[in-house]
């Protein structure tokens, strides 16, 4: 193999890898797109149950949005790092194109992060050259501030890593059109958003993210 094929097939491999790690976004935070639907990591365990906690949640608040006369900022509602891990695993799984062995989300203030191992099947991507360079075992994580006042949020993304190594914002920019923004097309990591159903307030503290709306 030629090494400039071989630097282009590699270059493939970790943008297949790292579109995993775009929808791992995605899930961190759920509490932004909210409308989207293994074995646990140590010391944590995560369930189905978990996960329709946090839909329940979701339903509340986007019910609470289609009440008359509902005042906003008078209802809060607290997510756990369990509850999102959880949606991750249970919720999200038919978008992401692998198996999820483990996830560990890590909420301190201000701060979303999340350390996730991965094992993309023999036919994850549907091309049998990226399936077989990308095929076993990967490590992902990443990290971002996430932050929402007065209606409006915003998240920016620090650090996204595939296995130890870096992976360049301009990819994860092109990801996020690719993979994330079909079912998400107001995501843009560069600009402040709308909450959505009149969610006015959304915190992240220690071990979790508190909702107001």
């Amino acid at each position: 193999m030629g090494p400039i094929l071989n630097i282009k097939m590699k270059k493939s491999a970790l943008i297949v890898i790292g579109s995993v790690a775009a929808l791992a976004v995605a899930g961190a935070i759920a509490f932004y797109g909210m409308a989207a639907k293994g074995s646990a990591s140590p010391g944590k365990a995560f369930s189905e149950k978990s996960a329709q906690s946090l839909q329940a949640k979701i339903d509340a608040v986007k019910k609470a949005a289609r009440t008359p006369g509902h005042k906003r900022g008078s209802s809060r509602v607290e997510l756990s790092e369990q509850e999102l891990e959880s949606y991750v695993v249970y919720s999200l799984k038919e978008d992401i194109p692998a198996q999820i062995d483990s996830i560990d989300v890590q909420l301190v203030p201000d701060t979303v992060g999340s350390e996730t191992q991965i094992t993309f099947t023999s036919n994850a991507t549907g091309s049998p050259v990226v399936d077989t360079l990308v095929g076993g075992t990967h490590n992902l994580s990443l990290k971002g501030k996430l932050t929402g006042h007065d209606g409006r949020g915003k998240f920016d993304l620090q650090q996204v890593q595939v296995d130890g190594i870096p992976v360049p914002n301009v990819l994860i920019q092109a990801l996020l059109k690719k993979y994330v923004k079909p079912k998400y097309p107001e995501v843009d990591l560069n600009e402040p958003f709308d909450l959505p159903w009149e969610i006015q307030e959304l915190t992240v503290g220690t071990g979790k993210a508190t909702v107001v709306y």
